[in-house]
């Protein structure tokens, strides 16, 4: 089976996420916020190239990630056999900016997020704050249903993940992503919110599938 492509979410990197992905999974690096100049067009493009330069492939991706995954197939549907979208970002989200934060330091004073992660990842944003601040901005204010009818036109098959504990990509806007793409829908009960795969790596490997 061709390899399957999981995008992180906003700030993560790829090291999250691949311990827990199948075999047939592998985690791409994001361009750095410096890299990418805090541009949503920019990474959209680097999907894109991605997947010019693979083929037609199954695509995956957890929040930020779920959205692009949405904006690669309404881009090019002929590249994207499948999606799985975990908690996607793309409808306008409401929790403040200094709550995620707080969810955040609590993840690392508690060992669920590796410090050695979590210490790259504030390198990043230090590195390049404004084009941190930019992107953040620019996914929280999202909204991609006219993609999404697109996607669902194209017929890919998609699932969406939810959470019932998940503060930021909340159940209601899963559902409604969930909606506008004709996708399959299943929602979760974990602790961990946003983040539950940082405790629960076994049921991201079983949602993203062989």
């Amino acid at each position: 089976m061709d390899t399957g492509l999981f995008l992180p979410g906003y700030g993560a990197p790829a090291a999250l996420y691949e311990p827990s992905l199948p075999a047939s999974w592998r985690a791409l690096e994001p361009p750095s916020f410096g890299a990418c100049g805090g541009s949503l067009a920019e990474l959209r493009r680097w999907v894109d190239l991605e997947l010019r330069s693979r083929g037609p492939s199954r695509l995956a991706g957890h929040s930020m990630g779920g959205a692009l995954a949405i904006l690669a197939a309404a881009d090019a549907p002929e590249l994207v056999e499948q999606l799985v979208l975990i908690q996607p970002a793309g409808l306008p989200l409401e929790k403040a900016v200094r709550e995620s934060i707080r969810d955040f330091v609590r993840q690392v004073w508690s060992g669920e997020y590796p410090r050695r992660l979590a210490a790259a990842a504030l390198l990043a944003v230090a590195q390049a704050p404004r084009s941190a601040y930019a992107l953040a901005e620019h996914v929280r204010s999202l909204d991609i249903r006219r993609e999404c009818a697109r996607v669902r036109a194209a017929g890919i098959p998609t699932k969406v993940i939810g959470c019932v504990t998940d503060t930021l990509c909340t159940s209601d806007r899963t559902r409604a992503l969930a909606d506008a793409l004709g996708a399959s829908y299943e929602e979760l009960d974990l602790r961990g919110g946003h983040m539950w795969m940082l405790a629960d790596g076994d049921v991201l490997a079983s949602v993203v599938g062989a």
